[in-house]
């Protein structure tokens, strides 16, 4: 009872509101309790070859890092999620479904396709007013991120999704500009012959199907898959369709030489935006659309493609060559709830490469390299005459361009200790052209160069048990699209945007005593200068303006847990505690020093059960949330949460295919939640409420190999 006491007054020194969620407490005890249980009980733990889903666990490789390295020897914070979670019994309809099992990574934005999903880690990408921003993301070792930090994820299907790596914490030492994170997605490798079919539909209009295929053959390998998604939505006003192709194609020239031919395609012909509501028109009625909403038939139209190349190439054991090439377009159209200006055509291009050198020797690893990328905007604003396209308002071509050269070590002090060391120089160009105003100046441009250093160390106390800590800095330009919403409403950049800059420090542990058990815990602490902070304008709400905060700073605690216990169940668990504070930041004469930012919460968790026989299984999950303000000021506040989900199936195997049918449903308890916070909205429009209803769905997938 002592341990216990000792637990929870250490629970109540740093998380002084935590007793609201009382969940949360009960999933920490039970972690640590559980960790001291099991680390006794080593010698009854079966192999890793008795439990299928934990196989990769002591052998898992991450590439999320640059240099494919065990998890064990990363000095860094990084959680790792397997095709099981990611596919089984899920409705694949983002990529929010799977993140919310990795501490200190949060998804807002999961149904409103308009505006994309809206990631952030640690806090960086938390500002962004549709897709992803600040984080790095690469499928198949290709950037999805253009160079400028922006991410759409029109075009990736979750059903088609290996394996995801999180990289947590800023990488501008291995990634340079906008590395507040790293995601690397992995789809499906054609090492086994199948073919397989899948349907699903649910509540809210929602359909979906795919069909994928894997074909090795000889020295080469196709995987291909096409989906379709239709989704009426919870509220009015948000229809959405999407359709997806991939294609991947391997090539193994020799034993020392192979080749990865990528091909991605994303078209969505429309996804409607329903807009942000007061908190008085939620609670009358959480599916309304806004009114402008309605009248200028907000929404998009998006197609996006991209190819994409990588080689590999051993000379010998200690030397070893990669490039990678790719280029990436996307036809974009925007209709805001405003007239002028308020449809946006965009045209966008992006591509580069980049180039690698391996050496290793018996305690020593060197990895040095070049990245290259170019981008090309188009962006012409027309009149939004109540969904109609009216007369040209702002035409403008958008450049930015950069180079980065990086070195990256690892290096074996003693058998237990290793350090692992990156430096990284980036020179980062951007420019203006108005193609509008014949009478205006030629442009505007700035040019950026940073140097940003990381340094790690890792101590392994056993085999199965190290301890770590890192340090390093980060900077973040900010993207085109945030450039070019100019709020004095001229062509060029605003040019009071400066970059964000930022320094951080952690130190985490990972424990792996047998094949039932792991842990990983993480302590950091980020120090901001020139957050960047969205805000709107009462004329023309829905388009988001950017502003630089002073100086910021975040300090957090990330855990996770997955335990295998009694055959048949697993239990797996995650908690973040996140003070993310502005220190020094004023806007039109208001100072909002000590404010907490917003659309971020303090505490934030997920307990998932799931049993499984040998054709039967199911999970049951709850996701908990704090409460989050909407604004700088912390006038607006936001409720805290917890959904209640499950989802199962069976399968059904012959010799030659198997039949699994699955199903899922969400909100089991109707719980009223926010899916998408607008931050600093116009007219106090701050909220998009998430289905307040149960909701559920169910398919069928037929494989034949």
């Amino acid at each position: 009872m002592g341990a216990v006491k000792f637990l929870r007054a250490k629970i109540a020194y740093f998380c002084p509101s935590f007793s609201q969620l009382n969940m949360l407490r009960f999933f920490l005890l039970s972690a640590f309790v559980g960790c001291s249980i099991t680390v006794m009980s080593q010698s009854a733990a079966p192999t890793p070859d008795s439990l299928p889903w934990l196989r990769d666990s002591f052998s898992v490789t991450i590439t999320a890092a640059r240099m494919a390295t065990p998890l064990q020897r990363l000095p860094f914070a990084v959680h790792v999620l397997d095709q099981q979670w990611i596919q089984r019994a899920q409705a694949q309809r983002s990529l929010g479904e799977a993140l919310v099992a990795i501490p200190g990574v949060y998804a807002w934005n999961t149904d409103n396709y308009s505006q994309d999903l809206r990631i952030s880690v640690r806090g960086f990408g938390a500002r962004s007013a549709f897709g992803v921003r600040g984080i790095r993301v690469f499928t198949d070792g290709i950037p999805d991120t253009s160079p400028d930090g922006q991410t759409d994820l029109d075009n990736l299907d979750m059903g088609a999704v290996d394996k995801i790596e999180a990289l947590r914490g800023t990488a501008a030492g291995l990634y340079g500009n906008a590395a507040g994170g790293v995601l690397w997605i992995q789809t499906e490798q054609p090492t086994e012959r199948y073919v397989s079919a899948q349907w699903a539909a649910g509540a809210f209009g929602f359909q979906r199907w795919q069909v994928k295929a894997a074909l090795p053959k000889g020295r080469s390998g196709l995987f291909v898959s096409v989906s379709q998604m239709a989704l009426d939505g919870y509220r009015a006003q948000s229809r959405t369709r999407q359709t997806i192709a991939n294609v991947k194609w391997q090539y193994r020239f020799s034993e020392k030489t192979k080749s990865t031919l990528l091909l991605n395609y994303g078209a969505s012909p429309y996804a409607l935006d329903p807009g942000g509501l007061t908190d008085e028109q939620r609670a009358t009625d959480p599916r309304q659309a806004r009114t402008a909403s309605v009248q200028f038939n907000t929404g998009e139209r998006v197609q996006q493609g991209r190819l994409g190349y990588t080689l590999q190439h051993t000379l010998n054991e200690r030397h070893q060559f990669a490039a990678t090439a790719f280029v990436t377009t996307r036809d974009f159209d925007n209709r805001l709830p405003f007239q002028s200006g308020g449809w946006v055509d965009l045209t966008r291009y992006f591509g580069g490469g980049t180039l690698t050198h391996t050496y290793t020797r018996a305690r020593f690893r060197l990895q040095t390299g070049v990245d290259a990328g170019v981008q090309h905007d188009q962006r012409a604003r027309y009149d939004n005459l109540s969904g109609q396209r009216g007369n040209l308002t702002f035409d403008q071509s958008e450049r930015f361009a950069g180079v980065g050269a990086f070195a990256l070590t690892e290096v074996f002090l003693t058998q237990k200790i290793s350090a692992t060391a990156a430096l990284r120089a980036d020179v980062v160009r951007l420019k203006a052209i108005d193609q509008f105003n014949p009478t205006a100046p030629t442009g505007s441009s700035s040019v950026f160069r940073r140097a940003n250093p990381t340094v790690g160390i890792r101590y392994a106390l056993r085999p199965n048990w190290m301890m770590y800590t890192n340090a390093g800095t980060h900077f973040e330009t900010p993207t085109l699209n945030e450039l070019s919403a100019n709020p004095e409403e001229t062509s060029g950049f605003n040019a009071t945007l400066k970059p964000q800059q930022s320094a951080h420090v952690e130190a985490g542990t990972r424990l792996t005593p047998n094949a039932r058990f792991q842990w990983e815990l993480a302590v950091f602490h980020i120090a901001l200068r020139n957050e960047l902070v969205p805000y709107q304008l009462p004329a023309t709400p829905g388009r988001t303006y950017f502003r630089n905060a002073g100086t910021s700073r975040r300090t957090g605690v990330e855990t996770a847990v997955r335990y295998h216990f009694l055959r048949h169940w697993t239990v797996l668990g995650q908690y973040n505690y996140g003070d993310f504070r502005y220190k020094n930041y004023e806007a039109s004469g208001v100072r909002y020093d000590g404010n907490v930012l917003p659309a971020l919460p303090l505490h934030r968790g997920l307990v998932a059960l799931t049993w499984q026989s040998r054709r039967w299984f199911a999970t049951a999950q709850a996701q908990m949330q704090s409460g989050v303000f909407a604004d700088d000021a912390n006038l607006v506040k936001d409720r805290g949460y917890a959904l209640v989900s499950g989802r199962g199936g069976w399968e059904w195997a012959r010799k030659k295919w198997i039949l699994s049918p699955f199903f899922g449903a969400n909100n089991l308890l109707g719980a009223a939640y926010s899916n998408n916070i607008l931050i600093n909205a116009a007219a106090n429009r701050y909220f998009e409420p998430g289905p307040n209803v149960a909701n559920v769905y169910g398919g069928i997938t037929i494989k034949i190999r």
